[in-house]
């Protein structure tokens, strides 16, 4: 949640006072309005610490150990017991309330930029080093905490916040018109080096960025492993690792203060719940915890608030549920740095109040169905290429004797048949409202095919899974529950996303335990309510913007005259003819244009 900023001028000439603070100005938000700078000729480094109660005044500030390399960034570790033992560290050392940030630069000053693959955690960060003018730059591999980069007139700038960097001497406010292009046609740009703006970069998650004399390198350093399939003699094996994980995980992320849990009526936040409340009930603080759910009843009948009732009951925890009932598609009080597709974004900047209210982070569920959710198919094809068939006759004729069907394949079968039949034409599906202009600037037929055409199968296992985690689909939405993008100071921290969960979940064989969460399911049966454990996966009841539109009556206002520049991304006639001609109820990708107009609109007021 902690802000930060910093600008290199290769020249070593001072820069002008004024963009510190213009910089300053635009964090504040994240520090409680106190901002601090270093500077040496030529460079400078800025911090906005998050004030909390386990947050020393010495962390608001950058750190140093030997006045030679400096960090700022956002950083969260993981694991630190390992990471101390390995730098020969004290427990005191360990527990001191700065220690993320300088214990990320004692691992740097002894094994350099190649400590990155063995930190866990979440981080953003910049370190320079004095000694040899260099700027290093890294982001964690889920990508929880964003990096955005510039270079203009000869200074590169850096920060963890897009707005900093807008509008500062000569960085152009033109719009990147790829990025454009893939928000109309997909609702997010999957290339994660670009934003929304054609001077202002990002870091993708899992990347390094050096900088020295003008010249810009940036590279991976983790990506996840493709290991051997993990094989235990009993079933009790696999719970129990996977148990003692997700309390790794969780615990790494608890906070000593109260700490908010984001609590749907399904088995992932039910998880997460679950075990923290084990962990603060052995630290006997029992009032430590409150669970949130976010309701739709106001909309259609909602069961998730029952089920998640029932689950805060059973674990002891006080819980709130939290409606909305104003709340329309596209009625976004605040200005995001990003067009977001999001129509319901209002909804929750407004939970995301009502929960920071009671504490600065709240524990999510996010990232149970990656691998947990996964396909048999590939399983079944990897077994019989490898000539294992006493391996596949007993796991598939197992799983039939134990649950009396054979595990669903979901290897996409239906859905080229379907397209077969059909015979389904890319003319017929990209949107005819597409502006002429951009579609050659951006070369977006070409991009459609390149945004619809089906993931490469690395892993043999798990390629769907493995492919969503590569993609760094997480991090874009991890990035829209930053401070930086809500301006709430809340903090969302996602255990399921743990990478020693993620590695250990890629080794499972498919089949059963990632057959309907089979493994999840069975851990958790001790700890949760027999009918959540029995719970299929759902989905919302109902498509809230189709219930907007059935019981409110709700449409987009297509009636006001675009601006210019929105002419220029979208045919707002053909769009308009779009909506006339729409037989039942509009979908979420036919509304993008309002979405991408109503954020020109507030950049533009801004």
């Amino acid at each position: 949640m902690s802000g930060f900023f910093g600008v290199v001028r290769d020249s070593g000439e001072p820069f002008n006072p004024a963009t510190y603070q213009k910089f300053a100005e635009r964090l504040e938000f994240r520090g409680g309005g106190t901002t601090n700078v270093w500077t040496r000729p030529g460079s400078g480094l800025g911090y906005a610490a998050f004030q909390s109660p386990s947050r020393s005044k010495s962390e608001n500030r950058p750190a140093t150990l030997n006045s030679r390399e400096w960090i700022v960034g956002d950083i969260r570790l993981d694991d630190k017991k390992h990471l101390a033992g390995e730098l020969g560290l004290s427990r005191s050392d360990e527990t001191h309330a700065d220690c993320d940030n300088k214990m990320l630069l004692r691992a740097w000053q002894k094994w350099g930029p190649d400590c990155l693959p063995e930190i866990l955690g979440d981080f953003s960060f910049a370190l320079w080093d004095n000694s040899e003018n260099t700027l290093w730059c890294a982001r964690d591999f889920i990508g929880a905490r964003p990096f955005f980069y510039a270079m203009a007139e000869g200074d590169f700038y850096f920060s963890n916040t897009l707005r900093s960097l807008c509008g500062l001497p000569g960085i152009s406010a033109e719009l990147d018109p790829v990025f454009i292009g893939d928000f109309l046609l997909a609702g997010h740009c999957p290339d994660l080096s670009r934003t929304v703006y054609r001077d202002i970069h990002r870091l993708p998650p899992g990347y390094r960025l050096k900088y020295h004399r003008g010249k810009v390198e940036v590279e991976r350093f983790l990506a996840l492993p493709i290991e051997e399939p993990l094989y235990l003699k009993r079933i009790e094996e696999y719970l129990d690792a996977y148990l003692e994980l997700l309390r790794q995980a969780v615990a790494d992320r608890l906070p000593q203060n109260p700490t908010a849990l984001y609590l749907s009526g399904g088995l992932d936040s039910g998880s997460v719940c679950a075990i923290a409340a084990e962990l603060v009930k052995k630290q006997a603080r029992p009032d430590a915890l409150k669970a949130f759910t976010m309701s739709w009843q106001t909309l259609f009948d909602d069961p998730e608030p029952r089920f998640a009732t029932m689950t805060a009951k059973h674990l002891g925890l006080a819980h709130e549920i939290l409606e909305e009932p104003e709340v329309l598609p596209l009625e976004i009080p605040f200005a995001t740095p990003e067009p977001w597709a999001e129509l319901y974004g209002g909804r929750s900047h407004k939970q995301c109040l009502r929960v920071a209210q009671y504490s600065s982070v709240v524990l999510a569920g996010e990232g149970g169905d990656d691998v947990l959710n996964g396909q048999a198919w590939p399983y079944l094809q990897n077994l019989g290429g490898r000539g294992e068939w006493v391996r596949m006759m007993r796991t598939f004729g197992g799983f039939l004797l134990s649950h009396g069907r054979f595990p669903p394949l979901r290897g996409g079968f239906r859905a080229r048949l379907r397209g077969a039949f059909r015979g389904e034409q890319l003319g017929e599906q990209f949107p005819n409202w597409i502006a002429p202009e951009l579609e050659q600037k951006a070369n977006l037929r070409q991009r459609f095919r390149e945004l619809n055409r089906p993931a490469l199968r690395e892993h043999p296992n798990h390629p769907a899974a493995y492919a969503a985690l590569q993609s760094g689909y997480w991090s874009g939405f991890l990035e829209t529950e930053d401070a930086g993008w809500t301006g709430v100071a809340l903090e969302s921290r996602a255990p399921l996303l743990d990478l020693r969960l993620l590695r250990f979940l890629l080794r499972l064989p498919p089949v059963p335990w990632c057959v309907n969460k089979e493994l999840a399911r069975k851990a958790t049966q001790p700890y949760l309510p027999r009918a959540i454990i029995q719970r299929p996966k759902t989905t919302l009841v109902r498509d809230p913007v189709e219930a907007a539109q059935t019981k409110r009556g709700w449409r987009p206002d297509n009636q006001r005259r675009p601006s210019a520049q929105m002419e220029s991304f979208v045919n707002w006639s053909s769009w308009n003819e779009t909506l006339e001609s729409a037989k039942g109820l509009l979908s979420w990708d036919n509304l993008r244009p309002p979405a991408l107009e109503r954020w020109l609109k507030d950049i533009e007021n801004e």
